[in-house]
């Protein structure tokens, strides 16, 4: 699942993402929950900058849920807080320039990398 402000990061990456992987897009944080309710994903791509809170948020309050998916935090900015404060929640952290986005959602989610 990919979850992104309406016009953020993935809702233009999201094509790209499908060349590789089934996706659903969320708009938001409650559009993501509300998603997860209905739907089994096998990892979760979240921008940091979304509606109805941040990516962290999202990653917070599905561990309160007992929801235990791979959870992939993206932003702009490559804060050490970001990083500490997802991989708390057992999250990983990427940078948005990060030159390997596939190869690290196909680790996230144990697939064979090309």
């Amino acid at each position: 699942m990919s979850c992104s402000s309406p016009f953020g990061f993935f809702r233009f990456s999201g094509l790209y993402f499908k060349r590789y992987f089934e996706v659903y897009i969320a708009t938001g944080g409650t559009d993501a929950l509300r998603l997860l309710e209905h739907q089994k994903v096998d990892a979760i791509c979240s921008d940091y900058n979304m509606q109805n809170g941040t990516g962290l948020d999202l990653l917070v309050e599905i561990r309160q849920k007992g929801i235990p998916v791979p959870f992939l935090l993206m932003s702009g900015d490559d804060d050490c807080l970001f990083k500490k404060q997802t991989k708390f929640y057992g999250g990983v952290f990427c940078c948005k320039t990060d030159y390997d986005l596939i190869g690290k959602i196909k680790a996230l989610i144990n697939t064979e990398t090309k």
